[in-house]
């Protein structure tokens, strides 16, 4: 089918305005941080984000998967944050559509244990001690849930889908080459805002010789947070791989594959590699990955990992020095503690970013004395201390009022996916399937990190809602893009 001549003049504006937002975004980067230069497009992008809902979902996945990018707010003012901003316009994008073609609110299963859990944080200034924080936590878990209820609300055709799709990739692919930005291009810096900026994290302290790494976070602000974004995307490039026979698009997702493969190496992170594992587990299991080709190459990476490797990686996973004073004893008294702060408050929780603060309280080892002086000097307050566990963290802050909502949450994604992959079309199948994985990597992920904040995993959450709707026939026909 040709389209009109109004279609193509509206994706005709829409590219020349997505290569001026590119080559904005460029001539940022080069300029050392002058976001001024993202101002022009970036109306130019509001404006089509209300004429095309669609547009601006894409915008709000990037702008939220991204942090740097999404921090930035012209005049310094909070609201104009770029993934507030862009949330916004593609809200009320939405509600002008749902009204106008009477379109119904998505439902999935799983939505009533988000209800749940969100009730809970809802409730935190009444239920936990910490009222002022809890009124925090409620804000922040409005900007992850409502990325998930646009994506519930908005991917509601085929192309549509794939559209959300493309976006996690392209966002993901991003962050990866932000993180080659800040790897081999140490002299650019970028810090639009909360505390998010654009360069490598140097560590000198964990490694024996004293040898200084660099952990890239990809714009994503922390590199743990980036690398567990990396291999939640992972599975996405597989699924581009083998859902569409193009050459090209199978060249874009080993090119993507690759890019976040890296990643990964240069955030010098373990957790991820246990997600990754889980992940192709599954696959192999679902036979989308064959198992003989799967164990050649790990054993071809694994005796060529000296030659590839980047400087200190091994060193910092498997030294002396890190096992005996790096996170692995850390973690050990962070996990104790998290134990012992759930034995106090077992049923609700001490309250949203809460664990250092009671940590500081309750400890009496060098590491709690260490972090109480960190906090009155300002350098890194007690709240940025965190469990190093999803579900701990999770348990301490919202109790097991909060933490059985969650879990159950978790476990319904799996389960809906799951049947739309038994009894799903071919196309919404292989996808559900793809998105499992995500799913499970991310889980495995959060057993070594308090990933629960991360928007990836809303966002593929809501990818979970609109595919079930869109595989059991509840597609809407046409859509506005």
């Amino acid at each position: 089918m040709v389209p009109d001549l109004n279609s193509r003049v509206r994706w005709r504006g829409l590219l020349w305005a997505g290569l001026g937002l590119s080559l904005a975004m460029l001539l940022t980067v080069l300029s050392g941080g002058r976001p001024v230069l993202l101002a022009l497009p970036g109306l130019a992008f509001a404006g089509a984000a209300l004429l095309a809902p669609l547009l601006g979902l894409v915008l709000t996945i990037i702008t939220h998967i991204i942090w740097l990018l999404g921090a930035y707010a012209p005049g310094g003012i909070g609201l104009l944050a770029l993934s507030k901003l862009f949330t916004g316009l593609t809200l009320l994008a939405w509600a002008q559509r749902a009204l106008r073609d009477q379109v119904a609110l998505t439902y999935a299963p799983h939505m009533l244990a988000l209800a749940a859990f969100v009730l809970v944080v809802l409730l935190g200034p009444v239920l936990t001690p910490a009222f002022a924080d809890a009124i925090v936590g409620i804000g922040k878990y409005l900007m992850m849930v409502l990325p998930y209820f646009l994506v519930a609300n908005l991917a509601l055709t085929r192309r549509a889908l794939r559209v959300v799709v493309i976006a996690v990739s392209a966002a993901a692919t991003i962050a990866a080459l932000l993180a080659l930005v800040e790897r081999f291009l140490p002299g650019v810096s970028l810090n639009f805002g909360e505390g998010i900026n654009l360069g490598a994290h140097t560590d000198a302290a964990s490694l024996d010789g004293g040898l200084a790494i660099k952990r890239v976070t990809g714009g994503i602000g922390d590199a743990n947070w980036f690398s567990y974004t990396m291999v939640t995307a992972l599975p996405l490039c597989l699924y581009w791989f083998q859902a569409y026979r193009s050459l090209w698009v199978r060249l874009a997702a080993v090119a993507m594959a690759l890019l976040q493969a890296v990643g990964v190496v240069l955030s010098y992170t373990r957790t991820p590699l246990v997600g990754l594992a889980g992940a192709l587990v599954f696959l192999v299991w679902k036979r989308r990955l064959p198992l003989l080709p799967m164990l050649v190459l790990g054993a071809v990476l694994g005796l060529s990992a000296p030659l590839w490797l980047p400087e200190g990686l091994l060193d910092r996973f498997f030294s002396e020095k890190y096992l005996r004073e790096g996170s692995t004893p850390m973690r050990r008294e962070i996990f104790s503690m998290a134990v012992e702060l759930i034995e106090l408050r077992p049923l609700l929780g001490h309250g949203y970013q809460q664990f250092g603060p009671q940590f500081i309280k309750h400890s009496k080892t060098e590491m709690g004395l260490e972090w109480e002086r960190r906090d009155e000097d300002g350098s890194e307050p007690a709240h940025l201390l965190r469990a190093h566990n999803l579900y701990l963290d999770v348990w301490v802050m919202h109790g097991l009022l909060g933490l059985l909502p969650l879990l159950l949450f978790y476990a319904l994604l799996l389960r809906e996916l799951g049947q739309v992959v038994a009894t799903g079309p071919p196309p919404e199948a292989e996808l559900a399937l793809a998105l499992m994985a995500c799913l499970i990597s991310f889980y495995l992920c959060g057993l070594g990190g308090h990933s629960q904040e991360l928007k990836i995993f809303w966002v593929i959450a809501g990818l979970a809602a609109a595919l079930r709707r869109v595989a059991y026939g509840g597609a809407v026909e046409s859509q506005s893009t």
